[in-house]
């Protein structure tokens, strides 16, 4: 474990000697340029000397090196087709300082990029006009830890909340401003635009999610500027962006490979000269898992992922201007991961255990996409965009379910853990010792089929007094259960299948939704003020056929139907007013929408919701301050397996609650602190959080169980601080972050929790470093949890689950 500290001394000296060169190399320019909005870097960009013919071009990874003939002041020209010239003066002493030039592209209409990313933000130049709190993570700023992990790239977002439970992110939970994280059921999680939940209405949980390891950007955005970006609106919707068609010819390679067989290999290639443009990208990512297995084996995951983009144009010059966008995605997906966690005992002992009875324990998903995006522009003014998509995710989670011996009948592997001294037969038939060679273990295959098709389009029309948007969407989606659960034995530590059983006589049943949504917003804007009132409709039925345990054939014989239908009018406004150039102030209220699912007497998740902060984008300086409160009528729950539940997917009423907090983020360079020999960028993001029943039951739902007035919820750390420091020459990066996350609730209450009710806080700090080797080549390290600490990530679904160990990735990453 000493290796990746050894490296990053190393990388740390080369950092020392690059700072002491620069100091006689002050006759040199080095710096980035990048585009203004996406943050994408720009090559064959010219940088030139005002008045002399000393110039040069930016690379593919848009950095640049420039000789100066003398000593400063001079003036420094950086043009590209396509955008605005910059002029910089290079003052006497300040050559030394590494630059970066942000260009902003020439064109009034809406860039190609964004209408391919279905973009929520317009990129990072584009938040300052959002009337409402938003955040979009470049491509530079996933590049820094070239993060697998969903969970570790959304922490720098405030107000963003977390639950990790296997290390990797591979089936997220997400939940945003309190809504509750659980399979990030209630959050709209898009990908360019396009729902990615397996049955984003029928059934929203998360289990399967896209690599982000190859997603080119995310973005996040809050409060009643996502309205739009139904059916879920209580907290957010975040968009993660794929890799674009490159502008020219153009490819990036990224291969690293470090601790527990961990490999990642990302590349893609692309052109987008002439009319038609296109986009091949693959990408692969493998480890053997970092918890030790008894008896031995494999408890990692691979993961390969293909995606192709092909984009049609019009003619330069037409009168009318188009673009079919075709999109295809397959992906498929292999995770030994288990439910099943350990006893408070065995975590002291030797966290990274993993049970002999989970050794079978694994889930299979794949997914099918296709998407096709059609733009027109028949008017300087009038826009429209079309979209058409389909998916299909089969998966399998194959997973200890429960235990039955002699002695004690059958247990859940959530009692087992959580008491075993009051089942030691069980206890013992788990860790590879049965007490009786005929005690059995249930596990479970969770097979499941998704099914999704939509078309949604929308039209943006510039009046004088603003900008009218509108769009609609039709959808479909159907969850399809077919399980059974075989009967296995212990034989030493070697599981022997006793018992196969019968496919369809576990869950036997289809959930199925149709939608109809439409959406309108105007932006107005009357000198400083801005104001952009928006409503939505949605008109959804969810039903459902449950065909039974005892007709896998399907007959219909004991088909129990069941239909809900919800119509909803979700109404929101946000105002913006500029104090003074690059300082916002903002707010706005909406209403905060779920569907409720097909259970009879099940409403729709309800709330009002409201915020007030301010944005400040001058001088460097980057910063957002955000108050909000979520005023729920009615707080939706889901029965999950994967929260301690039944895994019947219900929906249930939970009564009033509301959520309160305060969010706060900010960067800056602090490269003066050192004379600017060499950029300090800065970030930091804080979360507080608190979310509260406000009427008093009783839930069936094991995880609440006997609510009361003023319980807290579950697994939501009240405080969150992330931050994140570098040392950036251009020729060698350095990079910090830290993540503080306060104690949290495993069960409803109140007070501070003990014993099992606690899941105690945390601190995790990751390092990278690069370095450019030649071109566009450059080497790469990264070390996740760099003090090994260890925490409790989890005490759900069944068990105590550590967070990810100190883990090392090196390897290269090479632009062409």
């Amino acid at each position: 474990m000493a290796r990746p500290f050894l490296f990053l001394l190393f990388l740390l000296f080369l950092a020392s000697v690059t700072a002491e060169s620069s100091q006689a190399q002050r006759s040199r320019l080095v710096g980035v340029v990048v585009d203004a909005h996406t943050d994408l870097a720009l090559d064959r960009t010219s940088v030139v000397l005002e008045g002399t013919r000393t110039g040069t071009a930016t690379d593919r990874s848009g950095r640049f090196e420039l000789a100066l003939p003398g000593e400063p002041p001079y003036v420094v020209v950086i043009s590209r087709v396509g955008y605005d010239s910059a002029s910089l003066v290079v003052e006497s002493g300040s050559a030394a300082r590494p630059l970066e030039v942000r260009l902003v592209p020439t064109a009034v209409d809406l860039p190609e990029i964004f209408v391919e990313q279905a973009s929520m933000t317009g990129g990072l130049t584009g938040l300052a006009g959002i009337p409402g709190s938003a955040h979009y993570l470049s491509p530079r700023a996933l590049e820094r830890f070239a993060h697998q992990d969903i969970h570790r790239i959304l922490r720098e977002v405030p107000g963003v909340n977390v639950q990790d439970e296997e290390g990797f992110g591979l089936r997220p939970h997400i939940g945003i401003r309190g809504t509750g994280t659980e399979r990030s059921a209630k959050v709209t999680i898009m990908e360019d635009g396009v729902p990615i939940a397996p049955a984003a209405y029928a059934s929203p949980s998360a289990y399967f999610f896209p690599a982000v390891g190859r997603m080119n950007g995310i973005e996040v955005r809050k409060g009643s500027s996502q309205i739009r970006y139904g059916p879920i609106t209580t907290g957010g919707a975040i968009n993660l962006l794929s890799t674009p068609i490159p502008e020219r010819r153009s490819g990036a390679v990224r291969l690293l490979g470090g601790t527990d067989d961990n490999l990642l290999l990302h590349a893609w290639a692309g052109d987008g000269q002439g009319r038609v443009s296109w986009l091949l990208e693959t990408y692969r990512a493998q480890t053997s898992g970092f918890k030790d297995l008894d008896g031995g084996g494999d408890t990692g995951f691979d993961r390969t992922e293909f995606v192709g983009k092909v984009r049609l144009s019009s003619r330069p010059g037409a009168a009318v201007r188009q673009s079919l966008l075709v999109k295809g995605v397959l992906s498929d997906d292999d995770s030994r991961e288990t439910y099943l966690g350990l006893t408070d005992a065995d975590f002291a002992a030797s966290p990274a255990r993993r049970y002999a009875g989970s050794q079978e324990d694994n889930i299979a998903a794949n997914q099918r996409q296709l998407m096709l995006r059609h733009r027109i522009a028949p008017s300087d003014r009038l826009e429209i965009i079309t979209t058409a998509y389909t998916t299909f995710v089969s998966r399998n989670w194959y997973k200890l379910d429960a235990v039955r011996t002699g002695a004690e009948g059958n247990v859940g592997i959530g009692a087992l853990v959580s008491d075993p001294a009051s089942y030691p037969a069980a206890y013992a038939l788990v860790t590879g010792a049965p007490v009786s060679a005929s005690d059995q273990l249930k596990v479970k295959a969770n097979n499941r089929e998704y099914t999704t098709t939509g078309l949604q389009t929308e039209a943006s029309y510039r009046l004088g007094i603003g900008t009218l948007e509108a769009g609609l969407r039709l959808h479909e989606d159907r969850e399809d259960r077919f399980q059974w659960a075989d009967t296995w034995v212990m034989d030493g530590l070697a599981m022997r299948l006793a018992t196969p059983g019968l496919p369809g006589s576990d869950a036997n049943r289809i959930d199925a939704a149709r939608a109809f949504a439409a959406w309108a917003q105007h932006r107005l804007e009357a000198g400083r003020l801005t104001v952009v009132p928006g409503v939505r409709l949605e008109f959804i039925e969810l039903t459902r056929d449950d065909y039974g345990k005892a007709d896998p054939d399907r007959s219909g014989t004991a088909l129990a139907s069941r239909r809900n239908v919800t119509e909803v009018v979700v109404p929101g406004i946000g105002l913006a007013y500029a104090l003074r150039e690059g300082w916002t102030l903002f707010g706005g209220l909406h209403r905060g929408f779920a569907p409720p699912g097909s259970t009879d007497g099940t409403r729709p998740e309800s709330a009002m919701d409201y915020e007030l902060g301010t944005r400040v984008d001058r001088g460097g300086t980057r910063g957002e301050i955000v108050a909000f409160y979520n005023d729920y009528t009615n707080l939706l729950g889901a029965d999950l397996t994967a929260v301690g539940g039944s895994g019947s997917g219900d929906l249930f009423n939970g009564g009033s609650a509301r959520s309160y907090g305060l969010e706060v983020s900010g960067s800056r360079n602090l490269g003066h602190l050192v004379g600017w020999k060499v950029s300090v960028p800065v970030q930091v993001a804080f979360s507080l959080t608190r979310a509260q029943f406000t009427s008093s039951f009783d839930s069936e739902f094991e995880p609440w169980g006997e609510v009361h007035d003023g319980d807290f919820l579950a697994y939501l750390p009240e405080r969150t601080l992330t931050w994140s420091v570098g040392v950036e020459t251009g020729r060698f990066d350095l990079e910090l972050s830290g993540r503080h996350a306060g104690w949290m609730r495993s069960t409803t209450g109140t007070g501070t929790p003990t014993g099992q009710d606690l899941i105690p806080g945390h601190f995790v700090l990751d390092a990278s470093a690069d370095v450019a080797v030649q071109g566009g080549v450059r080497l790469f390290a990264t070390v996740r949890n760099v003090t090994d600490a260890v925490y409790v990530a989890a005490r759900r679904p069944a068990g105590l689950r550590p967070g990810l160990p100190r883990t090392f990735l090196a390897g290269v990453r090479a632009t062409f």
